[in-house]
């Protein structure tokens, strides 16, 4: 049982380190399949 809630708290350690490490990267979704063709933000820009 220890080694279960062991693998989720390292998933969970994983996970959260992937999502703020690859949206600082600037491989967050936006930015990656955006384009000039594209425009995302606000429609008053």
């Amino acid at each position: 049982m220890k080694a279960m809630y062991a693998a989720f708290a390292v998933t969970a350690i994983i996970t959260v380190g992937a999502y703020y490490g690859l949206n600082q990267a600037g491989f967050s979704a936006e930015q990656v399949f955006s384009g000039d063709a594209v425009r995302i933000g606000d429609a008053n820009e």
